[in-house]
């Protein structure tokens, strides 16, 4: 028993110090099914990034500022403020300038061949998502996700499945989200592009010494024209590794995807943005990076 004091007091309080922490996120994009106990507040900011196209310059950030609330053990509500910057010139296949977050915005008087640089608001959205299962105490972890969200220029609701499988005393989390969107965008010129993604995400993130975890993240992205998944566009591949660091007062969270060479096609539209094996145009970019930064407080 004495043998066995040491090794045991180690894991508890690595345990512990995990557990205390579960409302942060060891991942960039994916979800996991830990939501904020009842009554407790968060301030989070994400920085979404892309980067890189077949040619020119191209950068466009999406911004998200919120605020978390655990309105019960297993319901926890946020809101968000989405604002975005975008940066590019002369990006495209035929050398002029657009890219996503971009082309949406331009008009006629916009001189294709020119820089485009801009900050603007997006839109708000509210996001709930409801514990179903609790990945701790339970087998295995299940939550529902939904975000409607709706701005100037876009209209959209998000829902996801999330999964979540603990291992190794809780050092070693595995998660996997099934995510759908059904948007509504509003070009420029007046017209309106429907279309309704689904993603599948998976990662695993393992707890390397206290306060730091270490993993990897995987998307499949599906892209569909039409509310209803109606027609297929193309299939798009992503991967790469994620960082967290999180203590008591503040946590924050990097991971960078990279577009790998194998994308799928259905129709010649999209088959002309492809490059190497990577599609571009309105929908992608070569690499993606995730920055989030949680600051838990409390409201008297």
């Amino acid at each position: 028993m004495k043998r066995l004091v040491g090794p045991i007091c180690a894991a508890a309080v690595m345990l512990t110090a995990f557990q205390a922490r579960a409302g942060e996120s060891p991942f960039g994009w994916i979800y996991t099914a830990d939501v904020h106990p009842q009554g407790t507040f968060e301030y989070e900011h994400k920085s979404f990034m892309q980067a890189g196209q077949s040619q020119g310059q191209y950068f466009f950030m999406q911004n998200k500022e919120e605020i978390e609330y655990g309105l019960t053990n297993q319901l926890q509500i946020s809101g968000y403020f989405n604002w975005s910057y975008a940066n590019a010139f002369r990006n495209g296949f035929d050398g002029t300038t657009g890219g996503p977050g971009v082309t949406q915005f331009l008009d006629a008087s916009f001189d294709p061949y020119s820089r485009y640089e801009k900050t603007r608001f997006d839109s708000v959205s509210f996001e709930a998502i409801y514990q179903v299962l609790n990945p701790v105490t339970d087998p295995i972890g299940l939550a529902l996700y939904i975000e409607p969200e709706i701005g100037p220029k876009e209209k959209e609701l998000e829902w996801r499945v999330i999964l979540q499988k603990n291992f190794l005393d809780d050092r070693l989390i595995a998660a996997i989200n099934i995510m759908g969107k059904h948007e509504r965008e509003v070009y420029a010129d007046g017209s309106i592009e429907r279309a309704s993604p689904i993603d599948v995400t998976f990662g695993m993130s393992y707890l390397v010494m206290p306060n730091w975890m270490i993993g990897f993240e995987t998307r499949i992205h599906n892209e569909f024209t039409g509310y209803w998944f109606n027609n297929p566009e193309h299939s798009a591949f992503f991967a790469g590794p994620v960082i967290h660091y999180g203590q008591k007062e503040f946590w924050w969270t990097l991971a960078w995807r990279h577009q790998l060479p194998m994308v799928i096609t259905y129709n010649e539209d999209q088959a002309s943005v492809v490059k190497h094996g990577r599609i571009y145009g309105d929908e992608h970019a070569r690499d993606e990076v995730m920055f989030r930064l949680g600051v838990p407080f409390a409201v008297k």
